[in-house]
C-alpha cells in the first residue's frame, strides 16, 4: 500500500509552495529576517540578578556567523571596484584579505544588535530601555603612589561595547548584558474612581509661599572665601572613590551639594553631616557600600571609601524683600506685591483643585493595584523616577536650587518612598498602554512654551536644554500620564466638599479604595496591541552599517 504521507524533495516541492515561501520572505526586512533566523539556531542563557533585572547571556554559532561572513563578502565581490579585476570578477580570497576586517567590524556589529532583538523576542523579555553589555578592560589604578594596569569587568552601553567587542576568528559569538524588565500586574477598573472636588482658597501663608519660591528663582551661588561649610552650600575639589586601597574612580573637579545624595551610583548617606562644618583644604570622606548593579562588577558589594578635597565653597543668595527689589520690579510697596500674587494664584485654583484630584486617583490606582516591586529597585529605574519629578517641579516653575536639593533627597529617600514612586510609573505607562494615550509634538511644544513663561526664559532654550539633558521622553511621559488622568478623572464619581481643616487628621485621612476589579476587556486588548507595536522602541542603538570602499581607513 503506498504511503499515504510520502516525504516530497526539495526538488519535488510544488512551485506554489516556494513562491509562497519567498513572498513571506519578502515581507520581511534585512534585519528583520536576520532575526528570524538568529532565533532558530542561538542560545540564550537568562538569570536574575536582582529586582526586576535580568544577565541576558546570548550565544550565536559559528556557523550563522561564518554564513552572515559569506552574504556579506558575496555582495561586496558583484560591487567592489579591485585593480586589476573586472566589477565581479575579482578572488573571493583578494575580496577577504583587503576587506576582512572591515567587514568582520560591521558583521560583528549586526549580529550583537539583530540576535539581542532576536533574544528578547524569543524568551518573551519585557524589557526597559536599552540593556548594558558586559566588557573587560584594562584601567590604571593607584595604590597610593603606585600606579599599575587592572583587568575590569564592567557594564557599558551597546555603544561603548562594540568598540571593545570582536567577532572570534574561530569559536561562537558569547556576550553577556544585562537587561531591566517591567513587573507583570493587573489594573484595577479604571470607571467610576471616587474623587473629592475641595473647594480651595488662597491663605496668606500660601502667598508668603509662593514669593519665597519666586525670590528664590532670583538667586545665584556666590563663591563663599572663608567661613564653614553650611547645608545645601556647593563643595567642590578632586575627589575618588576607592575600593580595596585601589582608587576605582577619580574626578579633578567634582562638584557636590552638602547634603546627602548619590554620586555616580555611590549612595552618599552621611555626606550632608560630614561636609557641614568643613572648609576649604578639609577632606569629606564617607564610607559607602558599592550597590549591586553598579557598572563597575568587581566593585559589586564591596565596601568603598568616597573622599573629595574641598577647594570651592559656593552659597545660594537669595534677594531680600526689599524697596530696591520691589522697585525693581515696579511696585512701591510689598503690599501691592502681594495683592498681585494673591490675583495670580487665585487664577490658578482650577489647576491646584485638578491636581488635588489627580492625586486622588493616582493614591486610589496605587492602593489598587496589586504590583510587587521589590525594595532593591536599581540605580537606572531610581534615575528614571528622579527624572520624572525634576520635570514636574521645572514645569512649575520651582527654582533649580529646590530641584537639585528634592532630587537629592528622592536619590537617598526611603525605601517606601521609591518604591511608591516606581509602583505608580509601572502603572501610568501600562494604563497610556491599555488606553492607547499618545501625545503630539505640538502639546510637547506647548508644555515647553508654558515652562518657558514660568522660568521667564525663551522658547527656544528651554527646548535646547531639555533636548540637550535627555528629558524629552521624560516631558512626553509627563504630559503623557496628564492626559491619562484626565481621562480617568472624566469618568470619575466626583464629590464636592469643603477642604478639610488644617490639623483635622481625621478628616484628612486617605479615604479607603473601592473594591479591586478586573481590568475591563478592552483595556486588555488595547493593552495588548500597544505592548505588539512597543516592541518595535526596544531596539539598542545601533551603528548603521555600511559597504566597505575600496579606500583603506
Amino acid at each position: 500500500m503506498p504511503d499515504e504521507n510520502p516525504t516530497v524533495s526539495d526538488e519535488q516541492q510544488p512551485a506554489g509552495t516556494a513562491v509562497a515561501d519567498a513572498a513571506v520572505d519578502e515581507d520581511l526586512n534585512e534585519e528583520e529576517s536576520l532575526q528570524k533566523k538568529l532565533k532558530e539556531v542561538m542560545t540564550v542563557d537568562i538569570q536574575d540578578i536582582g529586582p526586576l533585572r535580568k544577565q541576558v547571556t546570548i550565544t550565536v554559532p559559528r556557523d550563522a556567523i561564518d554564513e552572515r561572513l559569506n552574504e556579506q563578502f558575496d555582495e561586496l565581490r558583484q560591487d567592489a571596484q579591485v585593480p586589476g579585476f573586472r566589477k565581479g570578477r575579482a578572488p573571493m580570497k583578494l575580496i577577504q584579505k583587503r576587506f576582512g576586517s572591515e567587514v568582520g567590524d560591521q558583521v560583528g556589529t549586526s549580529l550583537i544588535g539583530n540576535s539581542y532583538m532576536a533574544a528578547i523576542d524569543k524568551e518573551s523579555l519585557d524589557v526597559i530601555g536599552d540593556p548594558l553589555v558586559r566588557i573587560k578592560v584594562t584601567e590604571k589604578r593607584s595604590d597610593g603612589d603606585t600606579k599599575k594596569d587592572v583587568e575590569v569587568e564592567k557594564l557599558v552601553t551597546v555603544d561603548e561595547a562594540l568598540k571593545h567587542l570582536e567577532l572570534p576568528e574561530d569559536g561562537d559569538l558569547i556576550y553577556t548584558c544585562e537587561v531591566e524588565v517591567k513587573p507583570v500586574f493587573e489594573l484595577p477598573e479604571l470607571e467610576k474612581i471616587p474623587v473629592d472636588k475641595y473647594k480651595l482658597k488662597i491663605e496668606d501663608s500660601d502667598v508668603d509661599a509662593e514669593i519665597k519660591r519666586r525670590l528664590a528663582l532670583r538667586g545665584s551661588f556666590q563663591t563663599v572665601e572663608d567661613g564653614k561649610v553650611e547645608a545645601d552650600d556647593i563643595v567642590a575639589g578632586p575627589s575618588r572613590v576607592i575600593v580595596g586601597g585601589d582608587t576605582i574612580r577619580s574626578e579633578e573637579n567634582a562638584e557636590l551639594a552638602a547634603r546627602d545624595q548619590n554620586y555616580d551610583g555611590l549612595p552618599l548617606a552621611g555626606f550632608g553631616k560630614a561636609a557641614t562644618g568643613k572648609k576649604i583644604g578639609d577632606v569629606v570622606s564617607v564610607e559607602v557600600t558599592v550597590p549591586d548593579d553598579y557598572t563597575d562588577v568587581a566593585a559589586r558589594g564591596q565596601k568603598a571609601t568616597f573622599e573629595l578635597t574641598i577647594n570651592q565653597v559656593r552659597r545660594l543668595e537669595v534677594p531680600k524683600l526689599d524697596k530696591d527689589f520691589l522697585a525693581s520690579l515696579g511696585f512701591d510697596s510689598e503690599d501691592e506685591f502681594k495683592d498681585l500674587i494673591r490675583d495670580q494664584m487665585e487664577q490658578m485654583l482650577e489647576v491646584e483643585v485638578k491636581r488635588s484630584m489627580f492625586g486622588q486617583i493616582e493614591q486610589y490606582l496605587l492602593d489598587s493595584t496589586d504590583i510587587e516591586v521589590p525594595e532593591g529597585i536599581s540605580q537606572r529605574h531610581t534615575e528614571r523616577i528622579v527624572a520624572r519629578q525634576m520635570m514636574d517641579l521645572y514645569s512649575r516653575g520651582v527654582a533649580e536650587a529646590e530641584i537639585s536639593k528634592h532630587v537629592d533627597e528622592l536619590r537617598t529617600s526611603a525605601k517606601e518612598q521609591a518604591v511608591t514612586e516606581i509602583r505608580r510609573v509601572f502603572i501610568m505607562e501600562k494604563i497610556a498602554e491599555a488606553e492607547e494615550v499618545n501625545v503630539t509634538e505640538e502639546e510637547i511644544n506647548a508644555a515647553i512654551a508654558e515652562i518657558a513663561h514660568r522660568r521667564n526664559l525663551r522658547f527656544d532654550r528651554v527646548r535646547d536644554e531639555i533636548v540637550g539633558t535627555n528629558h524629552l521622553m521624560t516631558l512626553y511621559a509627563r504630559i503623557r500620564d496628564e492626559k491619562v488622568l484626565a481621562k480617568l478623572l472624566a469618568g470619575a464619581e466626583v464629590t464636592e466638599k469643603d477642604p478639610p481643616a488644617k490639623g483635622d487628621t481625621a478628616a484628612a485621612e486617605k479615604k479607603k479604595p473601592a473594591a479591586k476589579k478586573p481590568a475591563a476587556k478592552k483595556s486588555e486588548t488595547s493593552e495588548k496591541k500597544a505592548t505588539a507595536e512597543s516592541k518595535e522602541k526596544k531596539a539598542p542603538k545601533k551603528t548603521t552599517s555600511k559597504k566597505p570602499t575600496d579606500k583603506k581607513k
